[in-house]
């Protein structure tokens, strides 16, 4: 994922933890940016489930499981995706004038 995809909640939290894995060496740099975004989803999610993975990725996260925080954050987006009712990619122009 490059920064500029990272266009929805769930990414503004999905980019620091990826960078984090690919960076262990400066993770710590990463770490600031993560919390400051999950705690923003945090307050915006109702469902219960959705807060429990925030609150395991989080534990990945300070226990630095990078990879295991990415897994769950991929869960997250898939749920994210549903509630928003994202379609990936844009609509082709002879779909849009249907």
């Amino acid at each position: 994922m490059a920064e500029a995809d990272v266009t929805t909640p769930v990414r503004h939290v999905y980019f620091p933890i990826m960078l984090a894995y690919l960076d262990t060496a400066n993770a710590k740099d990463y770490y600031q940016s993560f919390v400051e975004r999950m705690t923003d989803l945090m307050n915006a999610i109702e469902n219960p489930d959705a807060r429990l993975l925030c609150v395991q990725i989080s534990l990945d996260m300070m226990n630095q499981d990078y990879y295991r925080a990415l897994t769950g954050c991929r869960k997250l987006l898939d749920y994210e995706a549903k509630v928003l009712g994202h379609v990936p990619g844009s609509l082709s122009p002879s779909s849009a004038d249907r």
